[in-house]
């Protein structure tokens, strides 16, 4: 395939940067992601496949976790793996020509090869247990994980400046590939949006003109002064510093949010395409430079600018992203608010946290008989073999974690398989999609992050604090949006209704009769449909 010469990188292995010099290099995050790997042979083959393998699509943005380390650890638990392999192999052909030329008896042969098997699972186990001890274990005093990474031949300089530049999204630019432009930031949490009419701001009652009949004045009849026009560029910057100011920057200690990072980035789609009928080759991912200034074009290729709103809490271990997009046509703001939550990491990978400090005799021993009972019953499973033949779902699920431990394995690494293939199902008459140039979609589909997401909170405050931050930024947001619409002279009648039915959410139904349309107001839950 075409994907070594998208992403040439130079030979050599990556320097080690000091931890100080990359970002959440020492997160909860970062360190249980990379004890994950040893861990979850699913999951380390999951990094592997989409930051080796598949090189060619873009890194995600990092949400309070450091790619790379994560993905050393993962090469690093693969080369254990093939040590183990590769050892085991090696001293069992020595085992078999032995017994073969009559050297030693087969009955020792049989022994030896049995120990052998052992000896390298043995071996192995007590490595991993060992670092997952002293180099992946919570900092203190007398050591434990400093954000360093092991080094690997395959983690060139120019992967990890790859990976490192793609998830810093320095340059405010996230290609995305599929469906949601949001990638990384995990699932949809809330949503809504909001439309509102640019009308200049009411002069005094007395000034307005009234109806004959002691109405109330219409909209039409309102003196009003002129709006000071803004455009959206203007809008978000001004809500940006609003924000930042409000929640970290000028804040009192105690009330500060520590994890608080707002930024304005860009989200478009990363498709290259292969035009062989110009000889033009594989064309390169666009740049900054090559959007256009329209704002919010309405293509396949558009890129459209949000402002990103991200705490992250209990360590960068639950972080809460919200997304925010202005756009003004036919003299009308319109608003959207997205919330985003990554959940904590899967329960397995807490593991780590719960291992005794030392290797002590005594576990040096129960891991010697667990690898035995292992091998009794690897050998029993040959002895089954016939029972691997029949399809899991006529089967018990305690057969099936007996019989068929890889497919139980699978079950449980379902979330991991979260990517979906490039090609296009074809239904055009003549198949014309044969003929077509070829496309490769580079964009991110999911983040490591995203792969080892639990399904549920580990403790109730964690739900508690996603919902805190939530509706603390959007309270705050609204008020700053007030508050720049009233320095442009801008009516806000229509901003308070809309702000009271956005912050009731689902009982706004209640007091308002449904979605009051009248608003300027659209809510609905995430992953409600449409």
């Amino acid at each position: 395939m075409a994907t070594e010469a998208l992403s040439p990188h130079p030979p050599g292995p990556a320097p080690r940067k000091p931890p100080e010099h990359r970002e959440y290099a020492r997160t909860r995050a970062t360190r249980l992601l990379s004890a994950g790997t040893y861990l979850h042979p699913g999951y380390r083959r999951a990094v592997i496949r989409e930051l080796l393998d598949q090189r060619f699509r873009v890194v995600p943005p990092s949400f309070g976790y450091d790619t790379v380390s994560v993905l050393a650890h993962a090469l690093a638990a693969r080369r254990l793996r093939r040590i183990q392999w590769g050892a085991a192999a090696g001293a069992a052909a020595v085992v078999v020509l032995l017994a073969g030329n009559g050297v030693i008896s087969s009955s020792l042969g049989n022994v030896l090869l049995c120990w052998v098997l052992w000896a390298a699972a043995y071996l192995r186990r007590i490595v991993t247990l060992h670092i997952l001890m002293t180099r992946l274990r919570e900092s203190g005093p007398d050591g434990g994980f400093d954000g360093a990474w092991p080094s690997h031949p395959q983690l060139t300089a120019g992967l990890a400046h790859k990976i490192d530049h793609e998830q810093a999204s320095r340059g405010g630019l996230v290609f995305y590939g599929g469906y949601r432009p949001f990638v990384g930031a995990g699932v949809p949490l809330r949503e809504w949006s909001n439309a509102q009419l640019l009308l200049g701001a009411p002069k005094t009652r007395i000034m307005a003109r009234k109806s004959e009949d002691g109405s109330p004045p219409d909209l039409d009849t309102i003196e009003r002064r002129k709006m000071v026009p803004f455009t959206v560029r203007e809008i978000s910057g001004e809500i940006a510093a609003r924000m930042a100011a409000d929640l970290r920057d000028e804040a009192r200690v105690d009330e500060r949010i520590e994890g608080l990072t707002v930024e304005q980035r860009r989200y478009t789609t990363a498709i290259r395409t292969n035009d062989r009928s110009t000889g033009a080759g594989w064309s390169g991912l666009p740049g900054e430079d090559d959007l256009p200034g329209i704002h919010w074009r309405e293509d396949y290729d558009a890129a459209r600018e949000y402002l990103c709103v991200r705490v992250g809490s209990w360590n960068e271990e639950l972080v809460t992203s919200i997304f925010v997009g202005f756009d003004i046509k036919g003299n009308t703001l319109h608003t959207e608010f997205y919330t985003y939550v990554l959940k904590p990491l899967v329960e397995d990978f807490h593991l780590v946290d719960q291992l005794p400090r030392t290797i002590s005799w005594r576990l040096a021993v129960r891991v010697a008989w667990d690898m035995l009972t292992t091998l009794l019953r690897w050998s029993a499973l040959l002895l089954l073999l016939p029972l691997c033949l029949i399809p899991s779902r006529f089967l018990p699920a305690w057969a099936v974690r007996w019989v068929k431990p890889w497919q139980a394995g699978r079950a449980r690494n379902a979330a991991v398989e979260v990517l979906l293939t490039d090609q296009a199902k074809d239904s055009s008459e003549f198949r014309l999609g044969r003929y077509v140039n070829p496309w490769l979609d580079c964009g991110a589909r999911a983040s490591v992050r995203e792969m080892a997401t639990s399904e549920t909170h580990h403790h109730f405050f964690q739900h508690c604090d996603a919902t805190k931050y939530t509706e603390i930024i959007e309270r705050r947001l609204l008020q700053n949006i007030r508050m720049f619409l009233a320095d442009h002279d801008v009516d806000l009648a229509e901003h308070d209704r809309a702000q009271t039915n956005i912050l009731l959410g689902d009982n706004s139904q209640n007091v308002f009769g449904g979605q009051n349309s009248d608003f300027g107001y659209n809510y609905q839950p995430a992953g409600s449909g449409s």
